[in-house]
């Protein structure tokens, strides 16, 4: 099964992305790039919810940002969202050289091994803009440092999407390479209701969005209906592919 991941900025969004049908509810503050780090009271107050609601099925991601390079402190907020409780934590690599994404994969890796929680790592489908290395390699240092989920996602939010970037060959490469290292493949970048089909075509195992989720822009709230729509498409777009 697919899954269907929602990022919020807010704890009061939880409910609506959880209603929608999002199986990953990803923690992140939009208004510090494409994977800004949240506040911790949002995070905790998010994992708080979660419990509370007993909704065990709904998985929690906490992005920590978009990095350069590795610097002590990630460590600190890697070990506090693993004792939280969250069941994934990505890390933008936006790392110039393959070898400082492989430091910050084997620093955050060991960390996340204390605990439940997958380390994710995602590549930009705009390295060229974002001066950083590629998703493939990305997924090289995934493979590595045995990470949980190869991603790849947009370091630009300015409407164009993963597919705007990245051939469809690309792409497939992505997923076989992921799933033959026994990664989870995932995408996001500013994606729509109609990438869904071709997302699901290509055997992502989770496909992210913000944006397409907000009534009013990436800024704005989440709305539900609009996370019950993508959750629709999912499933029909599964049910068509096993068609074939």
């Amino acid at each position: 099964m697919v899954k269907l991941l929602i990022s919020i900025k807010h704890p009061s969004e939880f409910e609506s992305a959880m209603h929608g049908g999002a199986d990953i509810v990803d923690v992140k503050e939009p208004s510090r790039g494409s994977l800004g780090l949240p506040d911790y009271n949002v995070l905790k107050e998010v994992v708080e919810r979660a419990k509370k609601l007993n909704m065990f099925e709904i998985e929690v991601s906490c992005a920590s940002g978009d990095i350069k390079k590795f610097e002590p402190y990630l460590e600190y907020i890697a070990y506090t969202a693993g004792s939280l409780g969250v069941n994934y934590f990505k890390v933008g690599i936006a790392a110039r050289s393959l070898n400082e994404a492989r430091v910050i994969g084997s620093r955050l890796s060991d960390i996340l091994k204390s605990f439940n929680t997958k380390l994710v790592l995602v590549g930009y489908a705009d390295y060229e803009r974002a001066e950083s290395i590629e998703p493939l390699r990305v997924l090289d240092v995934a493979r590595s440092v045995e990470a949980g989920v190869a991603m790849i996602d947009t370091y630009v939010k300015d409407g164009k999407t993963t597919f705007d970037f990245l051939t469809r060959s690309y792409l497939e490469k992505f997923v076989k390479d992921a799933h033959k290292s026994g990664l989870m493949a995932a995408i996001a970048g500013s994606l729509r209701k109609h990438h869904v089909f071709d997302a699901v075509k290509l055997e992502f195992d989770v496909i992210g969005f913000r944006g397409a989720v907000c009534a009013g822009g990436r800024g704005a709230a989440i709305s539900e209906e609009l996370v019950k729509e993508l959750k629709k498409a999912i499933i029909i777009a599964l049910k068509n592919d096993l068609t074939y």
